[in-house]
């Protein structure tokens, strides 16, 4: 099953970031037969930037829906980013807010980025879109992280609504979503990727819910702890 490629926006600046940029290798200690959700920590950038730089093949990530709409992703830094957490001036903001937010939504758009509707209904497209990236042979990557800000190895408190998944999926394709942690080693310049984790037929789903949040915590952690800064 092929899964898609990246834009050339995408590619042409991966390529050129990837000359000057330390390289990481990827570990994954088993065979991959089928798409797999990967959960990762933010660490206030951190992770998407290396994940999406150096792993070797296309991964589809959840982006907050903002920076893949030039005039939500406007507002977003003229209204927040640059002013209430940088403090900068508004007037500022809004010169420095307009190209970037083209730039960014258009590099975005050529990543193959998924937009997430954060506490919004429309999170049912969220979850549509990531089924349907999986069955055309894509891979997903989430990061989950409450406080994205943080730049710690452990990961903290995650949002676990990314989980609903597995049920979109079920009733798509009677399978369960393959979750795998996937941790970022400064130390060793490497993705390392965890166990695969999985939802349990005729298990009850709200305790398989929190088996499998936990699970993903906890694998995430103990990477950290054992090839962590």
């Amino acid at each position: 099953m092929k899964g898609s490629q990246y834009g050339k926006v995408f590619r042409f600046f991966q390529g050129l970031i990837r000359l000057v940029y330390p390289k990481y290798r990827i570990h994954i200690p088993f065979e991959l037969n089928r798409p797999v959700v990967y959960v990762a920590h933010h660490q206030n950038l951190f992770g998407p930037f290396i994940i999406l730089l150096w792993f070797p093949k296309c991964l589809r990530a959840w982006i907050l829906h903002v920076f893949l709409d030039q005039e939500a992703c406007y507002k977003q830094y003229v209204e927040y980013t640059f002013t209430k957490r940088f403090g900068w001036n508004k007037y500022v903001a809004k010169i420095c807010a307009l190209p970037l937010s083209f730039a960014i939504t258009t590099f975005l758009k050529s990543g193959k980025g998924i937009p997430v509707y954060r506490g919004s209904r429309k999170i049912v497209h969220t979850f549509h879109q990531s089924v349907g990236a999986l069955c055309k042979g894509d891979s997903i990557v989430i990061f989950p992280d409450i406080d994205y800000t943080d730049s710690s190895s452990q990961i903290k408190e995650m949002y676990d609504g990314y989980l609903l998944l597995d049920k979109y999926y079920y009733q798509a394709t009677g399978e369960h979503v393959c979750f795998i942690p996937l941790y970022i080693s400064k130390k060793k310049k490497l993705l390392i990727a965890g166990n695969e984790i999985c939802f349990r037929d005729g298990e009850d789903v709200n305790q398989e819910r929190k088996r499998v949040y936990q699970e993903i915590s906890n694998t995430l952690n103990d990477l950290a702890n054992e090839f962590g800064d």
